[in-house]
Order: C-alpha cells, then sequence, then structure tokens
C-alpha cells in the first residue's frame, strides 16, 4: 500500500510557482492515480511536526510527504521525517526556493507531483538539529537577516530583499575571529584558525536566494563543502560579490574550499548563524555528514 501525504506550507512566500490545494485535488480525481493522497495546509507553527507524527503512525507501507513551500519549510519536513521510514519530496513555492535549484524544475507542473522516484541524500547534523542544504554564519548572515526585514516591511519585494540587504550590509562589515576544525575524507585532522567573512557548511550548491558558494557540492556525495572567506580588501568586495553569487570564485585567494565529514567551528564570542535559513545565535556548531541520510523525491 502507497499513501503520498502533501503539506502545503501557509508561510511560503513570494515564488514564480504556485500550487493550489485545489489544482492538485484536481489532477487526483482526473487521473488513475493508483494510491492514497491526503492534502493538508499548514495551521500553526509546529504543524508539519504533528502531521508527520500522525502520518508515521499508520500502518501504510511506503509512505511520502511532499511539502510545497520554501527551504525553512522543508527543512521542519526533513527534521520530523529523519529516522522514519518517510520519503521527503519538495515543490518549491517558497521566496528563495536555494534547495530547489540542486534540481531541475524547468518542466514542473501540477501533473508531476503524481510521477516521481526515490534515492537517498546527505544530511548535515548541526549541533542538535538538521540541515538539509547549508548552514553558514558570518556576513551572509547578516544579509540573510536583514533581508528579513525588508521582507518584513514589504513581502511584495520578494528575492529583491536579498541583493537590497547585500548592499546595506556593505556599509557595516564584520569579521568573525574562528577556529575551527574539521575532519577530512581520508581521516586527517585539520585545523585553521583566522578572521572569516563568510564560512559555509554546504550539502547543496545554492542559499541566500541564488548565491552559489560551492558549485560542486552534490547532495549525495558523503561529506560536507566548506567554504571560507578571508579577509578581503574592501574595494574588491562588490566583484567578489558577484563571482560567489554566480559560483566562480574558485580562484580566489581570499577564498578556500574544504572536504569535510565532521568538525566544530568555535570562537570565543557569539556569532549569528542560520541552518537553511532559519537564523541562530552560539559560540560554537558541531557538524557531521549524515551519509544517505533520507529518501528524496524526484518529480520525474
Amino acid at each position: 500500500m502507497k499513501k503520498v501525504l502533501i503539506i502545503i506550507s501557509s508561510k511560503a512566500g513570494k515564488s514564480e510557482l504556485e500550487i493550489k490545494k485545489e489544482d492538485i485535488l484536481k489532477v487526483y480525481e482526473e487521473n488513475n492515480i493508483g494510491y492514497e493522497v491526503q492534502i493538508e495546509e499548514t495551521l500553526y507553527k509546529g504543524h508539519i511536526e504533528k502531521l508527520i507524527d500522525d502520518f508515521d503512525k499508520e500502518s501504510i507501507e511506503d509512505k511520502y510527504a511532499i511539502i510545497c513551500g520554501g527551504d525553512g519549510s522543508l527543512n521542519e519536513l526533513v527534521n520530523a521525517c529523519y529516522g522514519k521510514d518517510i520519503a521527503v519530496g519538495l515543490v518549491p513555492t517558497g521566496t528563495g526556493n536555494d534547495f530547489a535549484k540542486n534540481f531541475d524544475y524547468t518542466n514542473f507542473n501540477v501533473n508531476s507531483i503524481f510521477k516521481f522516484t526515490t534515492s537517498p541524500i546527505d544530511l548535515i547534523r548541526i549541533n542538535n538539529k538538521l540541515c538539509v542544504n547549508v548552514t553558514s554564519l558570518g556576513f551572509d548572515t547578516h544579509v540573510l537577516k536583514g533581508a528579513y526585514d525588508i521582507l518584513e516591511k514589504d513581502s511584495s519585494v520578494g528575492k529583491k530583499a536579498y541583493i537590497y540587504s547585500v548592499i546595506n550590509s556593505l556599509k557595516e562589515i564584520t569579521y568573525e575571529d574562528l577556529e575551527i576544525e574539521l575532519k577530512d575524507l581520508c581521516g586527517n585532522l585539520i585545523t585553521i584558525k583566522g578572521e572569516y567573512l563568510i564560512s559555509a557548511l554546504c550539502n547543496g550548491s545554492y542559499y541566500g536566494s541564488g548565491f552559489n558558494p560551492a558549485p560542486l557540492a552534490k547532495i549525495n556525495d558523503g561529506y560536507i563543502n566548506l567554504i571560507t572567506a578571508s579577509k578581503i580588501p574592501f574595494y574588491k568586495l562588490p566583484n567578489m560579490i558577484i563571482k560567489y553569487k554566480n559560483g566562480k570564485h574558485q580562484k580566489s585567494p581570499y577564498l578556500n574550499e574544504y572536504k569535510a565529514v565532521s568538525g566544530e567551528i568555535k570562537s570565543n564570542k557569539n556569532f549569528l548563524a542560520n541552518i537553511d535559513g532559519e537564523i541562530f545565535e552560539t559560540d560554537k556548531i558541531d557538524f557531521k555528514v549524515l551519509k544517505k541520510a533520507i529518501n528524496w523525491i524526484y518529480f520525474n
């Protein structure tokens, strides 16, 4: 027996892709879908976790949970489904939709929801939470916070909020004094220290509404791409930000990339960081790749 739970996030931002409950029901009713489908719209904070807990208790052999939302809603779903025999999928209807950029949604439409295959992907454990896409700290998190502030005042700005926030953040550049310890693919321990503009732990390739810090990252390669950006002369920052956005920064002497399976980032003072766009404050991040941690739904 097979069942698909489709969750429509009520807090997803403005997106080019819009999927409505009635559209899904129409496709389901007009086609010979040979399995059960349940469609729910989120009504309150924590609703996704409640829906998954109830879904997990059902006596069904094959379970699939698809979120229609953004990166934040996907993170909630992944954290709720981890450790349960439930495959996870995403219909990108958020503002940034960065994790979705690891896949091809060019020809996706409402009919595609019922045509899919599954394959496992990696996750990153960050302290006591799971990250599906990117965890970062430094300049980019300050940009993210500024973008959220802009969107709170005017949600119609959409993706442009991130660009406006980059411009605003350039007026006050801060660097984090960090010690980073990591274990590489061969089990070697590496320690790096310094003042960093950006530090990003990447499972996927994109974040920040289209910035491409790790163009070579794969969501199923068994390791994390750790990107660090050291102090950059101010006059070089605008050009570097453009290269960083377009994934053309690999040859820069100010940026380094490491392949890691685990490690920690620590400071002698608190810093702002974010997990898949959720901002938090800490003085230490423990990280570890969880190989093939969850089954991912690939739409045909």
